[in-house]
C-alpha cells in the first residue's frame, strides 16, 4: 500500500520537519515594558542592566525607540524619567506618546527585578537572532552548487559570534575580591613553594609569576624560526611533568601533528 503524502500542519511535526511560518517570534512586550519602566523610576538601575541589552533587542519598534532615547540621556549624564524621555524622542508618537510613557513607569511590577527583566528581553532577542540565522542556514546550504565544507565553516563562525555577543561580566565587590586573592597570598606562603599554578619549566619566570594560571591568556609572540614552538612544547613537558594524570590539548593551524610529535621526542630527549 502506497503511502500518502501531504503538507505539514502549521505548527506541528511531520516527517521531522516543522512549519514555522505562522508561529511569533519570540519575544515578551511585559519584560520590555518593566525594563523600560523600571528605568524611568530608577535612574540608578541603568548601570545594572547596560551591559544586558541593547535596542536591538527589543522586538517592539517603539520600545527600541525609547530604550535609545534612555540610553542617550544617560550617557550624556542626564536624568531619564518619563518628561525627560518625552522630551528627548522627536517623533514622540512613533513611541507611543506620553500616555503611553506614563503608562510604563505606572505598571512597573518591581525595579528591583530589572535585571530578570532585562534577561528575559535579551534571551528572547537571541532565540529570535538563532532562528533568523537558522533561516540564513538553509538559503545557503540549498545552494546545490555551494562547497558543505565552506558553507558549514561560515556557518559555525556566524553561530559563534552570535554567542560571543551575548557575553557579559557582572561588577566586582571590591572587598569579595580581597578576600579572594589573600586566600590564594596565604595559600602559596603556607605551600611552602612559589609555583601555585601551571609550570612552565622555567624556574626564573615560575618564580615571578606562580606559574601560569587558571583563565589567564597566555600569548608567545616573536618572529618567525624564534623558538616560540619549542618554548610553547616546553611548557606542556612541564604540565604534563608536575601531574601524571594532567591531559593538555595542542591545536596547530600550521605544523602537523607528526612534526609536533618530532618537536616533544626532542625536548624529552
Amino acid at each position: 500500500m502506497r503511502r500518502r503524502s501531504g503538507l505539514a500542519v502549521p505548527g506541528k511535526h511531520r516527517e521531522g520537519v516543522m512549519d514555522i511560518s505562522n508561529m511569533s517570534p519570540p519575544h515578551s512586550v511585559e519584560a520590555e515594558q518593566a525594563v523600560l519602566g523600571g528605568l524611568m523610576l530608577d535612574n540608578e538601575s541603568w548601570d545594572l542592566i547596560a551591559d544586558r541589552i541593547k535596542a536591538d533587542d527589543f522586538f517592539r519598534a517603539e520600545h527600541r525607540l525609547i530604550f535609545q532615547s534612555i540610553a542617550a540621556l544617560a550617557e550624556s549624564n542626564r536624568p531619564f524619567d518619563v518628561v525627560t524621555v518625552s522630551d528627548s524622542i522627536a517623533a514622540i508618537d512613533a513611541a507611543g506618546g506620553l500616555a503611553y510613557l506614563s503608562e510604563l513607569a505606572k505598571n512597573t511590577p518591581s525595579v528591583a527585578n530589572i535585571k530578570a527583566y532585562a534577561d528575559t528581553v535579551s534571551n528572547r532577542a537571541h532565540l529570535r537572532r538563532l532562528i533568523s540565522h537558522g533561516y540564513a542556514c538553509t538559503r545557503e546550504a540549498s545552494d546545490p552548487q555551494a562547497d558543505a565544507a565552506v558553507v558549514q565553516d561560515v556557518i559555525e563562525q556566524q553561530l559563534f559570534a552570535l554567542g560571543q555577543g551575548r557575553q557579559t561580566s557582572d561588577f566586582v565587590d571590591v572587598n569579595q575580591m580581597l578576600l579572594q586573592v589573600v586566600d590564594k597570598i596565604d595559600l602559596r606562603f603556607n605551600a611552602g613553594e612559589s609555583v601555585v599554578g601551571v609550570p612552565t619549566g622555567l624556574s626564573d619566570l615560575d618564580e615571578l609569576t606562580g606559574g601560569l594560571q587558571p583563565a589567564d591568556l597566555i600569548i608567545l609572540a616573536a618572529r618567525p624560526s624564534m623558538g616560540k614552538t619549542s618554548l610553547a612544547l616546553n611548557f606542556v613537558d612541564a604540565a604534563l611533568q608536575k601531574d601524571d594524570h594532567s591531559t593538555v590539548q595542542i591545536y596547530s593551524l600550521e605544523m602537523p601533528a607528526e612534526a609536533i610529535i618530532y618537536r616533544l621526542l626532542s625536548i624529552l630527549g
